[in-house]
This record gives C-alpha cells, sequence and structure tokens, in this order.
C-alpha cells in the first residue's frame, strides 16, 4: 500500500511538473502558464526545453490573444530548442511577414505534402452555401425529410427553442445536446446518437457548437446556422465522417436563422465568411481558408489580437497590449508580470458553474465538502463533470429565490438544490430561477 501511495504521488507531482516523457494538457493550461507570475504554475516551464508541442484545433487561440500565443511559441523555437506542430483542418493564417510577428510556414514545412490535392480528394460533403434565411418552422418542416439529422445553431436558447419545435412536430429520434447538460450526461447522450446512428434508426439532433471539436459523428445532413468559415468546415466534418456515402447526397446547408439574431462577437466572423465564399468555388480549399484568415485579422487589426483586461479592485477594467503597453522599460525588469498573469485567460465566459448532484459522485465529493474532508482543489476536479456554466445574474437568482445555495463557507461550491429545474434531456432551465421555491409549493 505505501508503495502504491508513494507511486501515485510521484505521478501527480510529474503530471504538475510536465516531468515526463508525453504530457498531454489543455491549450488553457499551457498557455496561461506561459504567461503566469506565480511559482506554482511556472516551476514546470523548465521542461518544455528541447520538446516538441503539439497543438490540437490551433485555430481555436482567442483572437484578442492570438499575437502573445504566436509570439510565446515563436520564442520557444528560436531560443529553447522546441518544435511546433499546429494541427487543424482550417490552418489560420500565421504566416510572416503578413501576419506581425508570425510563423516561417513554408511549403517544406507542411507535414501533409499536396495540400490542395488532398483537400480535393478527401473532400466528403456538398455545401448548400445560399445562405438563404430559414424560421424554426421550416427548419423543422426540412429535417422531417430526412431520417437522420444535426442542426446547430450558436445559441443555447434558440436550441432549446428548436428542439421544443421538433418535439412538437413529433418527429421521432428527437435529441437535444446543450452545454446546459452536464458533461456525464453529455457523454450519454453522444454514446446513444452513435447507437442510433449506426442502427440507422431515427435520430435528429439539435445542438449548439459544442458538437464541432472533438465529436466523433457520422450524419448524413448537416444544417449549419451562419458562423465563422472556420466553424463551418468544423460543422462539415459531421457529415459523412466516414466518407461511406455519396459526396452529392451527403448535403451541409447553411442557413440564417430567422428566429436568433447573431452573438455580437460571431458577426464579424460571418461577414468574413460571406466574402470569401463569393470568391472561391472551394470554400474549404487552403486558399480559402487562408483568405478568411486574413479577412478575419485585418478586420480586427494589430492591436485587437493582442489586448487583454485587467480588473481593478474598484470594478474596472484596464485594456493593455501585452507586446507593447506590457512593457514599461526598455528592460524585461519592467514587464507587468503580475498584471499580465491577472488578465492572461483563455477562457473569457463570464459564466459561472452550478453542481448538479444527480448521481452518487458527485452526492460524494459533496458530503466531503461539507465535512472540510476534501481540498477545494481536488473538489473542483471531481465535480467537473457534473456542473453547468450559468449567467451569473441567473445563478444569483438561484440562489436568490431558494433553487441552490453554497455548500462551503468559501462560497466556491454552489449546489443546485432544486431538481425539479434539471432533466437530462433539456439541461438547467436556470430560466427558471424567477420563481421561488415558495410559490412552486
Amino acid at each position: 500500500m505505501e508503495a502504491e501511495r508513494e507511486l501515485r504521488e510521484k505521478m501527480r507531482l510529474a503530471m504538475q511538473d510536465w516531468a515526463a516523457p508525453v504530457i498531454v494538457t489543455t491549450n488553457v493550461q499551457f498557455f496561461e502558464s506561459l504567461f503566469a507570475n506565480r511559482s506554482s504554475r511556472c516551476r514546470k516551464l523548465h521542461n518544455l526545453v528541447n520538446s516538441v508541442i503539439i497543438l490540437d484545433e490551433a485555430q481555436t487561440i482567442p483572437l484578442p490573444l492570438l499575437r502573445p500565443c504566436v509570439a510565446v511559441l515563436d520564442e520557444l523555437t528560436r531560443n529553447y530548442g522546441c518544435s511546433v506542430i499546429l494541427c487543424t483542418a482550417t490552418q489560420p493564417a500565421l504566416a510572416a511577414p503578413r501576419f506581425k510577428g508570425g510563423f516561417n510556414l513554408s511549403p517544406e514545412r507542411e507535414l501533409a505534402p499536396d495540400s490542395v490535392g488532398l483537400a480535393k480528394k478527401l473532400r466528403r460533403v456538398t455545401f448548400d452555401i445560399r445562405q438563404a434565411k430559414l424560421s424554426d418552422p421550416n427548419l423543422v418542416q426540412e429535417i422531417a425529410g430526412v431520417e437522420q439529422a444535426l442542426v446547430i445553431v450558436n445559441k443555447r436558447s434558440h436550441a432549446l427553442d428548436l428542439y421544443n419545435a421538433v418535439k412538437a412536430a413529433g418527429l421521432a429520434g428527437a435529441i437535444h445536446l446543450t452545454t446546459r447538460q452536464t458533461a456525464s450526461d453529455r457523454r450519454q447522450i453522444l454514446t446513444r446518437i452513435k447507437d442510433y446512428l449506426r442502427n440507422a434508426r431515427f435520430c435528429r439532433v439539435i445542438a449548439t457548437s459544442l458538437v464541432e471539436a472533438g465529436v466523433d459523428l457520422d450524419f448524413p445532413r448537416v444544417w449549419r446556422a451562419e458562423a465563422g468559415l472556420d466553424q463551418i468546415a468544423q460543422a462539415a466534418g459531421r457529415c459523412n465522417r466516414e466518407g461511406l456515402r455519396p459526396v452529392a447526397d451527403s448535403i451541409v446547408r447553411v442557413f440564417t436563422p430567422v428566429d436568433a439574431k447573431p452573438l455580437w462577437e460571431t458577426k464579424p466572423l460571418i461577414a468574413a465568411a460571406a466574402r470569401v465564399i463569393d470568391k472561391h468555388a472551394d470554400i474549404l480549399s487552403p486558399a480559402a481558408i487562408e483568405d478568411y484568415f486574413n479577412e478575419v485579422y485585418w478586420q480586427r487589426g494589430a492591436d485587437r489580437l493582442d489586448e487583454i483586461n485587467i480588473p481593478r479592485d474598484d470594478g474596472s477594467k484596464e485594456k493593455i497590449h501585452v507586446l507593447s503597453d506590457a512593457f514599461v522599460a526598455a528592460s524585461v525588469l519592467g514587464f507587468r508580470y503580475y498584471d499580465v498573469a491577472k488578465g492572461f485567460n483563455l477562457i473569457k465566459s463570464g459564466m459561472q458553474p452550478v453542481i448538479v448532484a444527480t448521481e452518487q459522485q458527485p452526492r460524494r465529493v459533496i458530503a466531503r465538502l461539507r465535512a472540510d474532508a476534501i481540498p477545494p482543489g481536488a473538489a473542483a476536479r471531481e465535480l467537473q463533470s457534473f456542473t453547468v456554466q450559468v449567467p451569473p445574474n441567473w445563478r444569483n437568482k438561484l440562489i436568490a429565490n431558494g433553487h441552490a445555495s453554497y455548500v462551503d463557507a468559501q462560497q466556491q461550491f454552489c449546489l443546485l438544490t432544486n431538481s425539479d429545474l434539471y432533466t437530462p434531456e433539456i439541461g438547467l432551465s436556470w430560466e427558471e430561477a424567477d420563481k421561488s421555491t415558495e410559490e412552486g409549493e
């Protein structure tokens, strides 16, 4: 037993310090550690020397942090013996000199030779890119004509409304997939979807963009609400994924939703995609993807590809550019380490977690938290699959109206106490938070 505990402790320290031959981590952990100022996060960085760094879905680096992320990767390759491999179906236009401070992405550095020829050979779908306007009833009518369909929209609220419309129409195989559901429930839903697809059962899935990365699904038809070209490409990856169907019958239709306005942050991406679509017959060709990212970067400008918001004690925020404003002197000693570390966040959802303890595992963790028998960090990791990210104002209403409460004195862990507000089918209906528990009684 003692030997096993020592081995587990060594493995834990190896994971924390990246002291192993192969480390699998997230982009968030990787980049935020490189821009951190605390010893607990920085002590592992020496193990990056002479390493091979593989970035999956490289196009997902947030635009406001793109230039700092590229700069730090460039520094690792120039002065620390690292090699960087960018893995993506939609290569971002990060080649110097067009991208200030970008990489040397000459053809001989491409790991997949003849990328243009490969793109043509691997084409598996036909695009219906008319961007026609579709109301929810018309969309429901369209997917009623096929036995298996995937619809991807941009908002959780729109996904829920559309799912309810599909259910009301009596279509068989209706499934809702959204971050309203816990990761634990989503895994079970994905297993069910794969079973339906494999056994040729009715399967009409209404999902948000969460289905576009790291999810192995193969639908004969896909509908995608207008978005950036990289997201359209990701959606196309869920259609005829195995290449077993005729390309002409594997249709990805891009549409403009009538019943949901686009998110403000996606509007410029939609506009950039529209301009590129008008110029290229093959919208997923390497040339089209490069044009798209050049459009996006040009629209934002260099400064807006390098900006972070630093929260202040008075509630205000200071915007700085890491590669310029963070240096207040010519010497590296003038770098604003604390400010950059505080503001450098790859995920800026503005959402707050609510724990849904419908299973035994989260209940046991909650009991240990209440007994002060588990460290908060360990509890957070164990509860990660059983949380839903909620808008802060709605979480406050859940607490105020008796639907949720904190289980620890530090008010870090918020637990849903009204189980009627959550179902695996719909997820967490936080819009019901306006109703108090007394009204419910």
